[in-house]
């Protein structure tokens, strides 16, 4: 529940965000980048390069950046890494160890895994799963 939640949070930040219009255009039905965070945000533990999702579109690499950083504002491998951080505090908040959750979203370095959600969240995974538990019981 926590996490449907969260991320109806994000997409309503995207849309309502300098970039609304953009992401409104960008991800209408039949979009090749929605269908392709659709695809990653189904693959997360598996390894995710520029390349691979350039190919699973169907774009060269340099096309592929250029539209996919016009359609979110990031580029291809710092969306990926915030949707991978953002899945990895809700697996937390919903009572996974921190490493579980590291491991369950591709993450094979638990020190690159804290390090990479200090940066985003400000705390440590170990802190912030400690603050988010009163979240996880309601």
């Amino acid at each position: 529940m926590l996490g449907a939640g969260r991320l109806r949070e994000v997409y309503y930040a995207l849309l309502k965000g300098d970039a609304g219009a953009t992401a409104r255009r960008a991800f209408g039905v039949g979009n090749e980048i929605a269908r392709l965070i659709e695809h990653v945000s189904s693959n997360l533990s598996e390894e995710i390069t520029v390349e691979d999702m350039a190919a699973h579109v169907g774009m060269s690499r340099a096309v592929f950046h250029r539209k996919f950083k016009q359609a979110t504002t990031m580029s291809p491998l710092q969306f990926v890494k915030g949707i991978r951080l953002n899945n990895a505090a809700m697996r937390m908040a919903g009572g996974m160890t921190v490493n579980e959750a590291a491991l369950a979203v591709g993450y094979a370095s638990a020190s690159q895994f804290s390090r990479e959600f200090k940066r985003l969240y400000g705390q440590s995974p170990k802190q912030w799963s400690t603050s988010a538990q009163p979240l996880a019981a309601n």
